[in-house]
């Protein structure tokens, strides 16, 4: 999950408060991009879809974490609210104002944008590893973004995350319950051995 060392909170009122509902789209995959925004409450899926490729979830974030583009050029992906959510919207003329009041803002704005670099780095080496090596680093990584060991996924999502088709992530998820790492109940994926699913990236 994306999120900066220093939070907006102090920034907030310069922004529009808006309120989604579970499964809303707050952006769309080739819109032009005219503001961000500030997640507040809930989680929200970012999901791209490329021809060849089908649909990715390339991210899962919660509070803290920004989204969206100001510089006029279209959304790689799109942005689907995972839960109810609320969200603080800054308009690219919301942001000259800030950036003029607090020009410190620059440098937090600036680290959202390299941490997400950084993340979609990571997501092209992993596909350099092994299979069980790529579930369990997401498996962990979203156990991070969900803050609890209750992964809120069905397998279809996590193969659209992970990027492997649903029958391997079936198989290495039923392998791992059989071993006690993990359990799946309604439609969602329960960590029940965190120590043990890190170990399956050695």
């Amino acid at each position: 999950m994306i999120t900066l060392n220093q939070p907006w909170t102090d920034y907030l009122k310069y922004g529009k408060r808006l309120f989604y509902k579970k499964k809303s789209i707050i952006f769309q995959q080739g819109e032009v991009g005219t503001g961000f925004y500030y997640i507040y409450k809930g989680t929200v899926k970012i999901i791209s879809v490329t021809p060849g490729e089908g649909k990715r979830i390339l991210d899962i974030v919660g509070p803290g974490v920004l989204a969206g583009e100001i510089d006029q050029s279209p959304y790689f992906s799109s942005a689907v609210c995972h839960e109810d959510c609320v969200l603080y919207y800054f308009s690219e003329q919301d942001y000259e104002t800030l950036v003029y009041l607090h020009p410190e803002v620059t440098i937090l704005f600036a680290q959202s944008l390299i941490l997400k670099e950084k993340l979609l780095l990571n997501n092209i080496n992993l596909t350099s590893t092994s299979t069980e090596y790529q579930i369990a680093h997401s498996l962990l990584y979203l156990m991070n973004s969900y803050r609890s060991k209750e992964i809120n996924l069905t397998q279809q999502e996590l193969s659209y995350y992970v990027g492997l088709t649903r029958v391997t992530i079936y198989k290495v998820l039923k392998k791992w319950a059989s071993e006690g790492i993990l359990s799946i109940n309604k439609r969602k994926i329960y960590i029940l051995d965190a120590i043990a699913l890190k170990e399956k990236m050695f």
